[in-house]
């Protein structure tokens, strides 16, 4: 009887593996060694460097400064996050402007 529990577990983990959302990403994750993700809200304090795009904060990735075509259009920049490159963002380092 032990088959089908481990089909069931197997399935599940092949779900969680193909899904492309970053909802995966505890809230709150920072310092916690979560790697990559995002907020929706930006926590008060928070202070680490972030990618604003798409109504979210990204953070834990790299950010590129550069000339990039992307979709027909030019960046001045891109953010490497979790495999993928975000454009047409905004980067805020550990410096913020007033």
């Amino acid at each position: 009887m032990k088959t089908p529990l481990l089909t069931f577990v197997l399935a599940g983990s092949a779900w969680l593996l193909s899904s492309c959302d970053y909802g995966g990403y505890p809230v709150g994750g920072v310092g916690m060694g979560a790697g990559p993700g995002y907020y929706s809200t930006l926590p008060r304090g928070y202070s680490s460097p972030y990618y604003h795009h798409n109504n979210r904060y990204y953070y834990g990735g790299r950010y590129e400064p550069g000339r990039f075509h992307y979709n027909g259009h030019y960046y001045s920049g891109r953010y490497f996050h979790n495999g993928h490159y975000l454009y047409g963002g905004r980067n805020y380092g550990h410096y913020h402007h007033h």
